[in-house]
C-alpha cells in the first residue's frame, strides 16, 4: 500500500506544477482589459466623483426620536421633540438643539446634540468635607475684575445649575456618550429631516 500513496503524492505534485505554468490560451482569455474595471465604472457612473458631495441635497433637521428608560419601573418611552421645544419625562425636560441623520447610500449613522435639565432639583449629598486645621486659619484672598459682573463679550451663556447633560447622543452607539443618571437612561433612536429645497 505504501508504493500507491507514494505514486499518489508524486502525481499530486506534478499536476500542481502543471497548473502553476499555465495554459497560454487560457491566459490570453484571462487577460485584463485596459482602462477602468466594470465595478469601477458603476460606481463613479458617468465622468463623475464618487461620493458626489456637490449635490448632496441640504437638510434642516425636523424633529429628534430618543428612547427613555425608567430604571425604577425598567419600562421605557419612545419621546418625538420638535427642534429647540423642551418635553418632560418624569423628572427630566430634553431639548433637542440639533440633529443628522445620514442618508441611505451612506452608513447608517443618525446624531442629536440634546440638553437635558434635571428640573427635580439639585441634589444634596450626605459626603460631607471636614476642613483641615491649616485651610481653617488661611486667609482668603479675592480677586477683583476690572468693571462689572457683566458677561464677557463673546463668552459663552451660563448654563442653568441643574443642567446635567449637554452634548452629542450617537444612534449606533448609545453607551458612548449617554446620560448618566441614577434613576433614568436617555438615548438618541432617529433624526427626523426635510431638503431645504421643499
Amino acid at each position: 500500500m505504501r508504493p500507491i500513496a507514494i505514486a499518489a503524492a508524486i502525481a499530486t505534485l506534478l499536476a500542481g506544477v502543471a497548473a502553476q505554468e499555465g495554459d497560454p490560451v487560457l491566459d490570453a482569455l484571462n487577460q485584463t482589459p485596459a482602462g477602468p474595471s466594470e465595478l469601477d465604472a458603476l460606481s463613479q457612473g458617468a465622468e463623475s466623483d464618487f461620493p458626489d458631495i456637490e449635490k448632496a441635497a441640504a437638510r434642516q433637521p425636523v424633529s429628534v426620536t430618543v428612547r427613555a428608560l425608567n430604571k425604577v419601573t425598567a419600562k421605557y418611552t419612545d419621546i418625538v421633540i420638535n427642534m429647540d421645544e423642551t418635553a418632560k419625562y418624569g423628572t427630566l425636560e430634553l431639548t433637542p438643539r440639533y440633529c443628522d441623520k445620514r442618508p441611505p447610500e451612506e452608513f447608517p449613522e443618525t446624531t442629536a446634540f440634546i440638553e437635558i435639565v434635571d428640573a427635580g432639583g439639585k441634589r444634596k449629598s450626605n459626603f460631607k468635607i471636614e476642613p483641615k486645621e491649616a485651610e481653617v486659619d488661611a486667609p482668603v484672598i479675592e480677586v477683583a475684575h476690572a468693571g462689572t459682573d457683566a458677561a464677557l463679550p463673546g463668552a459663552a451663556p451660563a448654563l442653568p445649575e441643574n443642567m446635567i447633560f449637554s452634548g452629542w447622543m450617537f444612534a449606533s452607539s448609545p453607551a458612548l456618550n449617554g446620560l448618566e443618571h441614577a434613576v433614568y437612561d436617555v438615548w438618541v433612536i432617529d433624526c427626523k429631516t426635510v431638503s431645504v429645497d421643499n
